[in-house]
């Protein structure tokens, strides 16, 4: 059976040849494998980077067993991060850059650049959820933040958005956390926590403020006491916040369809196994990101999705 697809390929690569380039010819051109430019390891202890790199190949290994690139080279390659001692785990990647055949004239060409990328993040998400603000690094809102609220969606959590590819284009960033038992890597800050810590900030600052500037604060701070009398049950749901444009000092709670909403978080330490070695996967992020209105990249992103094997990666976790 190998033969005979190797044969197949064979005759059609011959049957391809005799054709005009065109963008039909070029999405039935079978593609190839390329290791890319292996990234720095310094810093890192010698088990953790060689039980990651196995993490690594086995990703690949799993993605190449399944889909065969069409109409492109598909670089792949492992990044690596030093190890951080305020986080409980390592942080690193399996990524492809799909650069697709092009015509030029009659000849085909590979491009040198591209927006069309798949990964798999090993304990990395957007977000800072690791780290919990200090004197040094308070934003506004008393905590960090994220725009998208993951959603539970065939037993994994599901979120996507709009970003720039580059070269002028906008395009879709979809992405799936893998986790173990259906919880997340991170908390939601709750409305009664944002209250205190505002309440908390305002009172700091307003020490130091004088005139009308005083004032100010202690309007907003008897905003956010009558906040606080809210009932139990709505203050301890996940909160989004914008600022309110009529007040400096205050916030509007608002919902996730609002393009000037953030999702505040804060670190969960009561996910993470720490008697696991630092390179084991505790949670994986797959994100896929290209312009969908394209053809050739629409081609790569359903192709390399369609057999994904999620479950493979559910049973990497914490091993």
């Amino acid at each position: 059976m190998k033969y005979l697809f190797i044969l197949f390929l064979l005759l059609l690569s011959l049957n391809l040849a005799s054709q005009p380039c065109s963008e039909a010819t070029l999405l039935q051109k079978p593609g190839i494998w390329k290791e890319g430019i292996k990234g720095s390891v310094s810093g890192i202890p010698a088990g953790d980077l060689e039980k990651e790199k196995k993490v690594v190949a086995a990703l690949h290994n799993m993605i190449k067993s399944k889909y065969t690139p069409m109409g492109a080279e598909a670089d792949f390659n492992g990044s690596y991060d030093s190890p951080d001692t305020e986080i409980p785990v390592n942080n690193y990647s399996y990524t492809i850059y799909f650069l697709n055949y092009i015509c030029e004239g009659n000849v085909i060409k590979t491009v040198h650049e591209t927006s069309t990328t798949f990964s798999i993040d090993a304990n990395r998400f957007d977000g800072r959820i690791f780290e919990t603000p200090d004197e040094n690094n308070i934003p506004d809102e008393g905590f960090f933040s994220i725009k998208i609220i993951p959603v539970e969606k065939d037993g994994y959590y599901y979120f996507e958005q709009d970003v720039s590819l580059g070269f002028g284009l906008t395009g879709k960033s979809r992405n799936w956390l893998i986790s173990h038992d259906n919880k997340l890597p991170f908390a939601y800050v709750t409305k009664k926590e944002f209250l205190e810590k505002q309440k908390q900030m305002l009172m700091n600052s307003s020490v130091k403020s004088t005139g009308s500037s005083k004032k100010d604060y202690n309007n907003a701070l008897t905003k956010i006491e009558k906040q606080l009398t809210a009932s139990a049950g709505e203050s301890l749901q996940p909160v989004i916040v914008k600022k309110d444009p009529n007040d400096y000092l205050s916030y509007l709670f608002t919902t996730i369809n609002d393009p000037f909403g953030k999702v505040l978080i804060k670190p969960n330490p009561a996910y993470f196994n720490t008697k696991l070695s630092r390179s084991t996967p505790q949670f994986f992020v797959v994100n896929v990101n290209g312009n969908e209105k394209d053809a050739v990249a629409s081609n790569f992103m359903n192709g390399i999705l369609k057999d994904f094997d999620f479950a493979t990666l559910r049973n990497m976790l914490g091993k």
